[in-house]
């Protein structure tokens, strides 16, 4: 018989031979414990002592002999069913977004000695910061435009306007 052959028999003969053994071990449920076997202890309820009856140091007065005087009965005004109030919504201007922190301060100081109302957002992406300088918030879109322009001109910085958390 052919070596190879040879060794391919055996090693069929010696797995089906453990099989046959530990298979059985295995899949005998030997080792599953049913939860309906499972005894759980509780212990027992404490006990508390009686609580006592509280006793008002002052008598109160009895309702049905205490009369008090009545008000009118007041009417209730329907109150108006307007629309519900939307949240108010502000804008800003985003002038410029940078890597270095630096940068991003000496811009807005810049801004701010030009008078307009600037400051920096932090963000941090994918482990990389950046800084959004920032002009607002302004309720007004169209004051917004208006500095969007004069930007454009006097510094020659061209922002765009976003929602201002």
């Amino acid at each position: 018989m052919d070596k190879s052959l040879q060794q391919r028999l055996i090693g069929a003969v010696l797995l089906v031979a453990l099989g046959v053994i530990f298979i059985p071990v295995l899949l005998d449920g030997s080792g599953y414990k049913s939860r309906q076997e499972r005894s759980i202890e509780m212990p027992a309820a404490p006990e508390f002592p009686p609580v006592k009856e509280f006793k008002p140091k002052t008598k109160v007065p009895d309702l049905k002999t205490a009369s008090a005087p009545t008000a009118p009965a007041k009417t209730e005004t329907p109150i108006s069913s307007a629309a519900p109030e939307r949240p108010v919504k502000a804008f800003a201007l985003q002038v410029s977004t940078v890597t270095v922190k630096d940068n991003a301060y000496a811009l807005r100081d810049k801004l701010r000695k030009k008078g307009y109302s600037a400051y920096v957002e932090t963000r941090t992406r994918n482990g990389k910061t950046s800084y959004r300088v920032r002009i607002g918030p302004e309720l007004d879109m169209n004051r917004l435009e208006k500095m969007k322009k004069a930007l454009s001109k006097e510094q020659g910085l061209d922002g765009f306007i976003v929602n201002h958390p």
